[in-house]
């Protein structure tokens, strides 16, 4: 796979305000993993990946691509895990933080600054935003249950061009997690079929 360029990331660095750059990479570390992505196969090609720690499955529509890094997050310092495939110039990307407890406050307060993070980084708005719920399954892919979820659509922008997202925010336990579709033309069926691929794995029992 390529790597990006120094310029390419020093570009998407700097249109993030410094102050906010922790926030899910400010979108850095999100370029990083679509510049490793750019050798992707063009066509839209799903399969289902199973990235783990915490495991999550999640159809991506070419060769996926991984990395972690910790991020800051309402305050708390986490390991977050990042899994993504680019096609025709949209990010398919799913990450997932280890939070520090199973409480649902810390759950909610992480979602909400993963969740206005990505807004702010876009320097969107949202379109619409609705409570979904997404499936738990066992390793061997059995239901186990649902967690309540919110889906959002934003437009904004990024270095003055524009973007779309549509995203999902889940948390479980002690994860928190987002799906992120993201480009400049982001076409609606592959967005919605990404995002509703979202399973949380966990255990059997």
């Amino acid at each position: 796979m390529s790597v990006p360029s120094k310029h390419s990331l020093r570009a998407m660095r700097l249109a993030a305000p410094p102050s906010r750059r922790a926030i899910f990479g400010r979108l850095a570390s999100l370029g990083a993993l679509c510049g490793l992505l750019a050798a992707c196969a063009p066509a839209f090609n799903w399969r289902e990946v199973r990235p783990g720690d915490p495991a999550v499955a999640v159809m991506l529509p070419g060769k996926p691509a991984s990395l972690t890094q910790r991020v800051l997050l309402d305050g708390f310092d986490l390991p977050m895990s990042m899994t993504g495939a680019k096609v025709e110039g949209v990010a398919f990307t799913v990450a997932c933080a280890v939070l520090p407890d199973a409480q649902a406050d810390t759950r909610e307060r992480v979602l909400a600054a993963m969740r206005s993070g990505m807004v702010r980084n876009l320097a969107g708005t949202e379109e619409a935003a609705e409570k979904i719920e997404v499936g738990l399954v066992d390793a061997a892919g059995e239901r186990r249950g649902l967690a309540p979820a919110w889906r959002v659509r934003v437009a904004g922008s990024i270095q003055s061009r524009p973007a779309r997202m549509l995203a999902v925010f889940v948390g479980e336990g002690r994860r928190a997690c987002q799906a992120v579709a993201l480009g400049e033309s982001l076409p609606d069926d592959e967005a919605r079929q990404f995002a509703d691929s979202l399973r949380l794995i966990v255990a059997a029992g």
